[in-house]
């Protein structure tokens, strides 16, 4: 649905959500919601604007902020107002249904669904793959070829705050710089904790939960959206074979220490 806004889909299924449990919510409280920054609804690689920072993550500009949507949403009649709140009409369900947006909700929170392939034309992917990151909690991202470009969207999408990655691949080094860097500027970057290890045993991208789940991703964060991805839920005795590896090479596994930008004399 490409003439449709992702954040736009994002609202109509908040406020299908929170209707559904006989809450109320007023324009401002959904234009608040929509406002907030979801994935790739606003991009940015150089969030301080330093020219140090801007080397060493990437040229870029803010090239869109979410707009409200309570107005826009009430004149094409995809909401109503009812006893006080706000609601969803039929044509608005018949939007957020033909979003496929329904199906995605059921694939990430019915525990008989465990699997699931991100599809890189889905406008959505980034939404579904951080709904599943968000139930690991503050669990373990492991993922060789993390970026830095990607500790933005971690720390405002997810509560995950541990990534483990390599440091075997030959732009390992770099990537280490400048991880350290956006650890050291980034609002909150320090927040999440990175470590790196040559261990050639580290291969897998999974995510460890809180609750020791797991949940194996068929490439790097940074390539959802250029490939095919599938997420999987391995069953208990493969999962807990993947945990006790990564927590065992997380745990010797070396910090990357935030690296505050140097002033240029």
């Amino acid at each position: 649905m490409d003439h449709v806004s992702d954040h736009v889909l994002r609202t109509l299924r908040y406020i299908d959500l929170v209707a559904g449990q006989g809450q109320k919510l007023s324009p401002a409280e959904i234009d608040a919601y929509a406002q907030s920054t979801p994935p790739r609804d606003a991009r940015r690689s150089d969030p301080l604007g330093m020219a140090t920072l801007r080397s060493l993550l990437g040229d870029g500009e803010i090239i869109r902020d979410p707009e409200p949507v309570a107005n826009y949403l009430l004149k094409v009649c995809w909401i109503e107002p009812v006893d006080g709140g706000i609601r969803l009409t039929k044509i608005g369900k018949a939007m957020l249904s033909a979003s496929g947006q329904q199906v995605a909700d059921h694939e990430a929170s019915d525990p008989e669904v465990a699997d699931v392939a991100l599809d890189p034309q889905d406008p959505l992917v980034y939404v579904q793959l951080t709904r599943r990151l968000q139930r690991a909690g503050a669990g373990l991202l492991v993922d060789a070829y993390f970026k830095a470009e990607s500790l933005v969207w971690l720390i405002e999408s997810t509560t995950l705050r541990r990534v483990l990655i390599s440091s075997r691949h030959p732009k390992s080094e770099r990537d280490r710089q400048r991880i350290a860097v956006a650890r050291a500027t980034v609002p909150n970057g320090s927040d999440v904790e990175v470590r790196h290890t040559d261990n050639p045993g580290l291969h897998d991208r999974c995510v460890v939960s809180e609750t020791g789940s797991v949940q194996l991703l068929g490439s790097s964060v940074t390539g959802v959206g250029k490939h095919l991805t599938a997420v999987i839920t391995p069953a208990d005795d493969i999962a807990q074979v993947y945990r006790q590896k990564y927590e065992a090479l997380w745990k010797d596994a070396e910090i990357v220490t935030p690296q505050p930008v140097q002033a240029q004399s």
